[in-house]
């Protein structure tokens, strides 16, 4: 059965200042609800009206300093998509190490590595 746990993390776009640190808590830009993780790589919105795999999301986390100055939704590459899980990680015990394995894989997929 598929897990989904909220979406906590820093930005994931290479480069950010939002990069290091702290963790975001995502919301959809449609509709402001609240941004879910599975362990397939899946993103969605708190109702399920925003479905899709991680590498088809764009990110914007608010700072303008860094790579959304110009161009605020930006999609992260891997490395910065697997920082960001990565710095998440700590947080996220109750997901359990099977979870973060599969989740990793799936992300890694995504990206064709």
């Amino acid at each position: 059965m598929v897990k989904w746990f909220r979406l906590k993390c820093p930005c994931p776009v290479t480069g950010c200042p939002n990069s290091q640190g702290r963790l975001l808590e995502w919301v959809c830009a449609r509709d402001n609800d609240a941004m879910y993780i599975n362990e397939n790589g899946i993103l969605a919105c708190t109702h399920d009206k925003h479905v899709d795999k991680i590498i088809n999301w764009k990110f914007d986390c608010g700072d303008r300093r860094g790579p959304h100055k110009y161009e605020h939704y930006q999609s992260p590459d891997y490395e910065g998509f697997t920082h960001a899980m990565a710095m998440a990680l700590p947080h996220m015990g109750e997901a359990g190490a099977d979870w973060v394995l599969s989740l990793v894989n799936a992300v890694r997929i995504q990206y064709g590595k």
